[in-house]
């Protein structure tokens, strides 16, 4: 697969992924998904999206709290 953005060769990757659905940050962990060596764009395969809302859809997740560093853009 191609990159969306910049064209270039997509890599398959195993890791962790954040995801926004309305709004809300998800944390996905131990994931497969293809990022882009050039520009870091990162796609998950319909069938893996799938799945994840439905998990989110049916609240199949954990709340956790974690920091992260937040940058104050002006």
């Amino acid at each position: 697969m191609r990159c969306a953005a910049c064209q270039t060769n997509m890599v398959l990757k195993k890791g962790e992924i954040d995801l926004r659905v309305k709004g809300k940050l998800y944390l996905v962990r131990d994931i497969f998904y293809e990022e882009c060596p050039s520009c870091g764009e990162k796609v998950l395969s319909p069938e893996v999206a799938q799945k994840l809302y439905e998990k989110i859809k049916n609240k199949q997740f954990r709340e956790e709290s974690i920091s992260i560093p937040v940058l104050n853009g002006t």
